[in-house]
């Protein structure tokens, strides 16, 4: 087993200020440094404003949850074919170590890159050879320095926070590394860090919503009278056993002679807080992780039923593929010996989340399957069916009516346009 994995286990289980149920310690990042609205803002400080927590769960959660699929590419001519006999196949498709399913190991590993920046995992192997894989074991950021040894080459400097051993260092070919966004294109820049103040904004808004409603003064209903009350305490009391519930809001109110009732309102000035509020989620969830609006829970007028589906594609194709091609790109350039990459490469599955509905799909496999392109197993294996018996479907068709372009204006001797592919 590598040495993070024993680091991790010990650290999963250390001291509870360490530990994910009770943020601030080292291991998780700490409280962060404080931003000019005074909001103190981390990589994880920053997942308890609820639109970093859902534009990092969407990713991670939608990339881990695509399938992911090693490829070998066919030597006698086009076409590619899964890998399933590779021991790489079955880690990062299924179970890249003993302790994590794939889903929890690269929804982790996700979830450090559009977090930090840069995602680490410790390659466990046998006998030194990198084709001889035998575990992935993830790496918080936090505690990783990119480093250049003597001879100016990549090394992994990894804490072990919160223990007085002393740090691991790991060389580039122990280490899984995928970085995001970068200036040297060795070390990504955390997009928390980027986007700190605009987080902090949103961080000290949350927290004046909280203390507007829990600790200002913001009475829903004044009465006055004339002359002074005898007893305010009693008569309080009375006024809220009558109408003080949502039960009891629309019951006939009887007054004494001289009082008046004057319902109060939210100040205009601080109704804008809602706005704010909003503009702010904005800022995060679009401008920075690149969401559309509805995405993260922020509809509008053009936020239609009809255009539900048109906002989906651009996610998937403006948000959160690019992050799945630096996905692929990392393991292909990490877990694959430069002898095997241009045979070998790894590539997520997107079909799922670009189907339409039942009816403009299969309307696709018809178009599909009569101009050549599709067979009848293909369609059925699309749609989670087993192939037709004896080989049937595995037949390419075409309409009779259609030729090539180079048989046009040519006899074809009555023999028919049909063709078969």
């Amino acid at each position: 087993m590598g040495s993070i994995a024993n680091l991790e286990k010990r650290m999963a289980l250390g001291a509870i200020d360490d530990s994910y149920y009770t943020p601030g310690g080292y291991f998780y990042g700490g409280v962060g440094p404080q931003t000019k609205s005074g909001a103190a803002v981390s990589e994880f400080s920053a997942m308890q404003l609820s639109v970093v927590w859902a534009c990092r769960k969407m990713l991670s959660e939608d990339s881990a949850s695509l399938p992911l699929d090693l490829f070998r590419r066919r030597k006698s001519g086009p076409g590619r074919d899964k890998a399933y006999a590779d021991d790489r196949y079955y880690l990062l498709h299924s179970q890249p170590n003993p302790e994590m399913s794939a889903m929890v190991f690269r929804e982790a590993y996700a979830a450090h890159l559009v977090s930090w920046g840069n995602a680490y995992a410790e390659k466990e192997t046998a006998g030194g050879r990198i084709n001889r894989l035998l575990a992935l074991w993830p790496i918080t950021p936090n505690r990783v320095t990119v480093k250049r040894d003597e001879k100016k080459r990549l090394i992994y400097q990894v804490s072990m926070a919160g223990t007085s051993l002393p740090s691991v260092v790991l060389t580039k070919e122990k280490v899984l590394h995928t970085p995001g966004l970068s200036w040297n294109g060795l070390i990504g820049y955390s997009p928390i860090a980027a986007a700190r103040e605009a987080i902090g904004l949103g961080m000290a808004l949350e927290e004046f919503g909280e203390r507007y409603f829990g600790e200002g003064l913001h009475p829903g209903a004044v009465i006055t009278h004339e002359n002074p009350i005898k007893d305010i305490a009693n008569t309080r009391q009375a006024f809220n056993e009558v109408y003080g519930s949502l039960g009891k809001a629309h019951r006939l109110m009887l007054l004494e002679a001289g009082m008046k009732f004057e319902k109060v309102g939210i100040p205009p000035e601080d109704s804008q807080f809602l706005e704010t509020r909003k503009f702010q989620n904005i800022e995060i969830g679009t401008r920075i992780y690149r969401f559309p609006p509805q995405m993260y829970g922020e509809f509008d007028k053009s936020s239609t039923y009809a255009s539900a589906e048109q906002f989906d594609l651009d996610y998937t194709t403006k948000t959160l593929r690019p992050w799945l091609v630096r996905l692929e790109q990392s393991y292909n350039m990490s877990l694959l010996d430069p002898s095997e990459r241009g045979e070998y490469f790894f590539e997520h599955n997107m079909e799922g989340l670009n189907r339409g509905d039942i009816k403009t799909r299969y309307e696709a496999y018809v178009y599909g399957k009569r101009n050549g392109f599709l067979n009848a197993d293909e369609i059925r294996e699309k749609e989670n069916m087993n192939p037709i018996p004896d080989g049937k479907g595995q037949e390419y068709i075409v309409e009779k009516n259609m030729i090539g372009v180079g048989d046009l204006g040519k006899d074809l001797n009555g023999a028919g346009n049909a063709a078969q592919v």
